[in-house]
């Protein structure tokens, strides 16, 4: 486990870091404190910091205890491949099917791939979001997110 922790820690560091450099590339805009750069930045240096974090600890534990097998069989593993695979779809149809569409529906899944089943609860959080997320994008920040199947109609 020890060797599979500096591992993780080094390789989320190197990862954390490659995005920190590539947000310096990010356009500035004029007389806007917080540009489109903020976020990630922060969430990689927060990453990188974690990560510092469990290399220390790993580095100070003495033992090498056996890590845990990992089946496919596992509920949790099933679950954690799903949603991996409703994030690597949504990602695919961010530009073609746009922000509007895909958004409602990956978080409905992700939702529902987390046990809730309150499906009224599940249509109003998911549009919601992505309602409110779309417009702190567009007219907060000035940033368009991709319309894909709007931008047929002239939306």
């Amino acid at each position: 486990m020890k060797k599979a922790n500096i591992v993780c820690a080094l390789v989320g560091m190197i990862f954390s870091a490659g995005v920190f450099i590539a947000t310096l590339g990010f356009r500035q805009f004029r007389n806007v404190p917080v540009g489109p750069e903020f976020f990630p930045r922060w969430l990689s240096a927060g990453l990188f910091i974690c990560c510092l974090a469990l290399l220390v600890v790993s580095l100070g534990t003495k033992s090498d205890q056996a890590a845990p097998s990992i089946s496919p069989f596992d509920k949790g593993i099933q679950r954690l491949l799903i949603g991996l695979a409703i994030a690597i779809a949504y990602a695919a149809c961010w530009e073609p099917v746009g922000f509007i569409v895909i958004t409602p529906v990956a978080v409905f899944a992700l939702m529902f791939l987390l046990g809730k089943r309150e499906y009224r609860s599940m249509l109003l959080m998911a549009a919601g979001s992505t309602a409110v997320i779309f417009c702190a994008f567009r007219f907060l920040l000035g940033i368009d997110m991709p319309m894909g199947l709007f931008s047929l109609f002239g939306i």
